[in-house]
């Protein structure tokens, strides 16, 4: 992965966010793992590491209210995010 993210996993999501049926999916997958499983039957190359890298970088770039509004469970248009916050 370079620093400007898997070109694979953008192909990916530009995919996945016109097709409802995979949207669907992707928002029922466990983990980000089981994301790239999908993304390999697909003929897609990413790691479950690789979403989570676009993620946290994605989320650094956004405005104030647009962090106000994800953290208190908005989801954001134009946006697809899995996350899973886990507390040991």
């Amino acid at each position: 992965m370079t620093h400007n993210g898997n070109p694979q996993l953008e192909q990916f999501l530009h995919k996945v966010k016109g097709d409802q049926g995979l949207l669907d999916q992707f928002h029922d997958a466990a983990c980000l793992d089981d994301i790239a499983a999908m993304g390999q039957t697909m003929g897609f190359q990413f790691t479950g590491v690789d979403i989570l890298v676009h993620q946290a970088s994605a989320t650094l770039k956004l405005p104030e209210e647009a962090l106000q509004a994800l953290a208190a469970g908005v989801e954001l248009e134009g946006h697809l995010w899995k996350m899973a916050i886990q507390w040991a």
